[in-house]
């Protein structure tokens, strides 16, 4: 595995050179027949100015696929983005069951991880817990104190016996089997406050009971404060993919949990009726005592066919600047299971609200009729003055084709300030964001990963930052690397879309010789040309806004 830091320069050259114009990138590029590999997912930014980077660390079994189990892993990069430290915490007998850690620094500046470690159950892995002479029966839920090179000097560490049946017909690697899985941590009053669950192995030949959801609040001491559970009615969520991460948010009268999964803590009126809505949401006080729970439900209703209902998935919350949620999520809302779209919306969730469904103040939807995915580990950050950043990958497809990195910059109504996207329109690269946050003076880090599809085994993870101005307009975005408008599917046959959220705008089309072929006014966030008559090979499309071309590019018609 080799690590390299661009500062102000090309790509990594793992994909070739290209110019970029973003503050910095950091990517560790890496082949998925590499023995191991880091894969970054969420970077904080310390009141120091480093960058901690939660990431993950897979070990291969020498054939490309597949890698086992993930351990806990961080990176830390300096203000500049130049690593300074590099981490793994491999642990025998277990493997990192919150796939990556949660980053916390205290009050004074001292940085800390909070995770997840369950038994290995991958019996092809050299790290299986049947092969160690004290196999280990319990899961546990760590936090420790790391030094400025990111090494240990601190554990405090709660074990909790765990179902270690074995099925051998289960998929997956180690999901299928009992273990703790952390999906939400926050801050509140100088303590972590976080939810995780603990489920019993799936077996599909007997019964090992059910799962549980449980809320905590732990010190920097190490101190377990609370930790206080309820029953779930399913089992194996974990595998399920169920509980992902950032579900959690924190009011002036407790909690508030958004859950995809209907009925779970139980919801009023729900008995026989799961197609109705698509998750749930729990009010806890302080004390994570139950005080209520409500529905979650899609924009215009929840489908109730035989296929529904459409939950909502890769789900992430962040609280407004004025005591609502927004949620981020994807879903076949459409009925229709070859596609995802990616949805925004603001939930007025005040514990006093009337009406057991939560309701909906504003909502976006976005996709291109395909697999587009929403940031799986964050895809929504609020800035210092309410505007709201929401970042998804647009058309990634199933198989992870042609796709583009949108991050969009709203107002409080969800009206459109700015509309940017990150990646190339001629290199065959699929991008896929994994997280997007904010530093203390409103600059974005993406993290995001590159995969050549020229060779799929070729894939580079990247931290990116970009300063706030640029997501102001259309000079500061092409100053920092990014497009305000993007061709697709690239390569084409019969149909050119055109995707930007620039008004008063118009395309044209020219053909390698200057000749105009298409020219039309764009009035719709998604302009499709009809190219079914053109010949084949290489056009420049541009798009001309307020009398000036604001973006061009080239699109292969093939």
């Amino acid at each position: 595995m080799r690590t390299h830091t661009h500062l102000l320069l090309a790509l990594m050259m793992l994909f070739g050179a290209r110019a970029f114009g973003q503050e910095w990138e950091y990517t560790i590029d890496l082949k998925w027949s590499d023995p191991m590999m880091f894969r970054q997912y969420c970077a904080y930014e310390m009141s120091d100015g480093r960058i901690i980077v939660s990431a993950s660390f897979l070990y291969n079994d020498g054939s490309g696929h597949p890698f086992y189990p993930p351990h806990n892993a961080l990176v830390a990069l300096s203000p500049d983005g130049e690593e300074l430290a590099q981490k793994d915490y491999f642990r025998d007998g277990y493997w990192g069951s919150s796939y990556n850690p949660y980053v916390f620094e205290n009050e004074n500046g001292e940085l800390f991880m909070l995770t997840t470690y369950s038994p290995d159950h991958n019996k092809a892995y050299f790290n299986y817990f049947q092969n160690f002479d004290n196999p280990p029966t319990d899961a546990i839920l760590g936090l420790y104190k790391l030094d400025d090179q990111l090494g240990v000097v601190e554990s405090y560490e709660y074990s909790f016996p765990i179902d270690t049946a074995q099925s051998p017909d289960v998929f997956g690697w180690c999901e299928s089997s009992g273990g703790l899985h952390l999906h939400s941590a926050i801050l509140d009053g100088g303590d972590m406050v976080g939810a995780y669950t603990k489920s019993v192995s799936l077996d599909r030949d007997s019964i090992h009971g059910y799962d549980s959801l449980f809320f905590f609040r732990m010190s920097f001491e190490g101190e377990l404060l609370a930790n206080v559970g309820y029953q779930l009615d399913a089992s194996g969520v974990e595998w399920q993919m169920a509980f992902w991460r950032e579900q959690l948010v924190c009011t002036d009268d407790g909690y508030i949990y958004y859950d995809y999964l209907p009925n779970v803590p139980p919801a009023p009126d729900s008995f026989d009726k799961p197609n109705d809505y698509a998750g749930t949401v729990a009010y806890l006080d302080k004390n994570f005592n139950l005080l209520r729970t409500r529905k979650l439900v899609h924009s215009g209703g929840n489908y109730s066919g035989w296929n529904g209902p459409f939950h909502f998935m890769d789900l992430s919350v962040m609280r407004s600047k004025h005591n609502t949620t927004y949620l981020a999520t994807r879903s076949n809302k459409h009925y229709d299971p070859n596609y995802d779209d990616c949805y925004l919306y603001e939930f007025d969730d005040a514990i006093s609200g009337e009406g057991d469904v939560v309701p909906i103040i504003h909502d976006l939807e976005r996709g291109i009729k395909n697999f587009d995915f929403v940031a799986e580990c964050r895809a929504v950050e609020v800035g210092a003055d309410g505007s709201v950043y929401f970042c998804y990958s647009l058309n990634v497809g199933m198989w992870y084709d042609d796709s583009w990195i949108v991050i969009e910059r709203l107002d409080e109504d969800f009206n459109v300030i700015s509309e940017v996207y990150y990646g190339t329109d001629w290199d065959r690269i699929c991008y896929v964001a994994e997280s997007i946050t904010m530093s203390k003076d409103d600059d974005i880090f993406l993290t995001v990963e590159k995969r050549d599809l020229e060779d799929r085994s070729r894939v580079g993870s990247s931290v990116v930052k970009f300063p706030a101005e640029a997501f102001v307009g259309i000079e500061e975005a092409h100053d920092n690397g990014l497009k305000v408008a993007v061709a697709y599917p690239n390569p084409g046959k019969d149909v050119l879309n055109i995707r930007t959220a620039l008004q008063d705008a118009r395309v044209e089309v020219y053909d390698m010789n200057g000749r105009l072929v298409h020219s039309q006014a764009i009035t719709a966030h998604v302009t499709a040309i009809d190219a079914g008559d053109w010949a084949e090979g290489i056009y420049v499309w541009k798009v001309i806004a307020n009398g000036k071309e604001a973006e061009c590019g080239k699109w292969l018609k093939e």
